[in-house]
């Protein structure tokens, strides 16, 4: 019992240290191979969950949000990601890609059902849209602003001070 709780500790501290050295990396600007602030935004299109297909290209500013149905931290963010939307709806796109290669689709319906999520939801099934942007842990959260650039990249989870900056800023500073 001791050897388990000691190797599922393990296991979870290397995982956030690699975890914060990702968001480090990002934050430093360094070399990476995929997209990150400053490069354009992949385009993709994608089936939405309660039917048809969506397609983001540049044009208004827009919030990825990777998430999937099992992981605490997508939920405590996909509440602000649902609040984001009702204030700033108008003006910034709020757009959930659940990561189906990592979830099912039955427990991602339930848990935009149970959520009340009224924000884009769509269904990454082959894992095409979460490879285009890295997104090996989830949540992760992209901003992109009109002209399809890359602004701001947060591997975990997001406080809502840094969601609420990040939207403003997109915006061009204001309220």
């Amino acid at each position: 019992m001791k050897r388990g709780l000691f190797l599922i500790m393990a296991v979870s501290v290397g995982f956030f240290l690699w975890l914060g050295q990702e968001q480090e990396n990002i934050d430093d600007g360094q070399s990476v191979s995929y997209p990150q602030p400053g490069h354009e935004a992949p385009a993709f299109e994608a089936g939405a969950f309660g039917g048809g297909e969506y397609s983001w290209e540049e044009g208004q500013p827009a919030v990825l949000y990777f998430w999937t149905s099992w992981c605490p931290y997508c939920q405590a963010s996909s509440e602000m990601i649902e609040e984001a939307h009702h204030r700033y709806g108008d003006e910034v796109e709020m757009i959930g890609v659940n990561v189906l290669t990592q979830d099912r689709q039955q427990d991602a319906e339930t848990f935009i059902r149970e959520n009340g999520l009224s924000f884009t939801n769509l269904q990454d099934s082959e894992g095409a849209i979460s490879d285009m942007y890295y997104v090996p842990p989830v949540p992760t959260t992209v901003f992109i602003d009109e002209d399809g650039v890359i602004s701001h990249r947060k591997t975990g989870a997001i406080a809502e001070g840094e969601l609420t900056s990040e939207i403003r800023s997109l915006k061009g500073g204001g309220e």
